[in-house]
């Protein structure tokens, strides 16, 4: 339903320079899904949702983005929520740029939830967003559900903290090798450089499938469009070489970018050399996403940096069922941080900002009720019934594993997972393999040193990391030596604003370190 428009005076003067921006920049890590964490918080239930009985309904008012598109929030799931904190929820969906016209016009809703940094960021400067951690005091939930570290990397210079990030889980991709092949030709998981090259150049070349084709490779990936191909696929290369391309990384003390850092030369002569030797897949260039997860399913890539859904018998996701379906004998199975010749780091994980975003408006007339909401989606049982909806009725459990007794089409109907807005992704439903592979990926991860830093003008890096990528690409496929073109690719990063980029990233790094 639309929010009815009232205006209020001043607020275009307030957001028509430093917030109406619908075209924000937003992190290095902005895009990707956020990072996370344990189960929801045991805290106790909070005083204010326990209060929320008394006296009639409060309307809220939120602005959301989108879950299942098409979807109305007049549902089962969402009256069940409004039951259990003594709210009336009023949802409207809607993208960022139309949430800046709406709030420069007047529309004032209680709730807001954007994506982009640089869109908290100016919000919070321009004094519209509530100091979440304000109201800790009354929500013993909320303030649970950042303790691992979220709160921190959400805070602000003022120590204060105006949103709260989509917790899912905190790294998607580790190293994979398809096992029954390396069974077949009789070698081991990698833990070496050395041995990672021989795995590679005999998963390509010495027929694993024994359909007697050269069909199987090694490495491919995916091109995402503007920002050129996801160098993220090829992470056990370059985290031996101890960089991780378009990702913040620290040496002998200072912030770098990987892309440029010590390293990066000596991993891409690896890629190099296993690229002639035929063990990447020629389309790595040219494939999206999807036909990139199509032929990791159907056989046809044995040794990528990819999602661990893969691992889940359970079918997370849908990538193990239809691995199987196509050959019944394929298993991957999980390898470590490979040892290179200097100081080797792990995987990149995933930021915890977060890809979503809920916050507060400052002049709501309905803070207490608002923070109530949240704290009640952020406690166990808020948290789960977002999750998986209500026990008996949605989902079953046993041996703590849960299992869903109604289909995905039921679940959007019911409205089950809709209403985001302090979640926390719980993976009970998955199988206890895939549970263990994910607490070893977090084993084997890399947390960017910058995580939970501001710069205020990061418009370059985009543009920064889609250059990297696309000469890589080209370093990675020449013919010859790649020395000179390495060195004029650093030259050309830094004329382009990475060097103004990194100095901004160290000295707020050396600032917050030696608080």
């Amino acid at each position: 339903m639309k929010f009815k428009k009232s205006m209020i005076q001043g607020s275009v003067a307030i957001l028509s320079g430093a917030v109406l921006v619908s075209g924000c920049g937003s992190s290095s890590e902005g895009s990707q899904p956020t990072a996370s964490v344990p189960a929801a918080s045991t805290a106790p239930a909070a005083t204010a949702t326990a209060q929320a009985t008394k006296g009639p309904p409060v309307t809220l008012k939120l602005a959301v983005s989108e879950t299942w598109p098409g979807v109305s929030y007049d549902n089962a799931s969402i009256k069940y929520i409004e039951e259990k904190t003594n709210t009336k929820l009023e949802i409207t969906t809607t993208t960022e740029d139309k949430l800046n016209i709406m709030l420069a016009s007047g529309e004032r809703p209680d709730i807001v939830q954007f994506g982009k940094d640089a869109t908290e960021w100016k919000y919070s400067k321009s004094g519209l967003l509530l100091p979440i951690n304000d109201y800790f005091d009354k929500a013993p939930n909320l303030k649970a559900y950042g303790a691992d570290g979220i709160w921190d990397a959400m805070k602000h210079e003022d120590g204060k903290i105006y949103a709260i990030p989509i917790k899912g889980s905190t790294i998607d991709n580790i190293p994979l090798y398809r096992k029954d092949w390396l069974d077949k030709l009789n070698l081991k998981v990698p833990t070496t450089v050395e041995e990672f090259i021989a795995v590679a150049e005999a998963i390509s070349n010495n027929d694993p499938d024994g359909n007697g084709k050269k069909d199987t490779y090694a490495l491919s990936g995916f091109n995402t469009g503007n920002n050129g191909f996801d160098l993220a696929s090829w992470d056990h290369v370059f985290g031996a070489h101890g960089v991780l391309p378009n990702f913040w990384i620290e040496q002998d003390g200072k912030i770098v970018n990987g892309s440029v850092a010590n390293g990066a030369l000596d991993a891409l002569k690896v890629l190099n050399r296993l690229y002639k030797n035929k063990a990447i897949d020629l389309e790595f260039v040219t494939d999206n996403s999807a036909r990139f997860k199509d032929k990791i399913i159907k056989g046809v890539i044995g040794a990528p940096v990819y999602r661990t859904f893969v691992l889940d018998p359970n079918n997370l996701n849908n990538y193990y069922t239809p691995m199987k379906q196509h050959n019944p004998n394929a298993e991957f199975v999980e390898g470590g941080i490979l040892k290179g010749p200097g100081k080797s780091i792990g995987y990149r994980t995933l930021t915890k900002r977060g890809w979503l975003k809920t916050a507060v408006l400052k002049d709501s007339k309905n803070v207490d009720a608002a923070v109530r909401l949240l704290d009640y989606l952020a406690s166990d049982e808020g948290n789960r019934f977002v999750n998986y909806g209500e026990k008996g009725k949605h989902y079953t459990e046993e041996n703590g594993l849960v299992k869903r007794t109604i289909t995905d089409e039921q679940m959007k109907v019911e409205g089950v997972t809709q209403l985001r807005l302090a979640y926390n992704s719980l993976f009970d439903h998955t199988s206890k393999r895939f549970q263990d592979v994910r607490k070893f990926a977090e084993s084997i991860s890399y947390t960017s040193p910058v995580e939970g830093i501001f710069i205020e003008d990061n418009t370059k890096e985009g543009e920064l990391g889609a250059y990297a990528s696309t000469q890589y690409t080209k370093m990675i496929t020449n013919e010859g030596p790649i020395d000179d073109m390495f060195n004029e690719f650093v030259k050309e990063w830094n004329k382009r604003g990475g060097q103004e980029l990194t100095k901004a990233y160290d000295d707020a790094y050396q600032k917050k370190a030696a608080k």
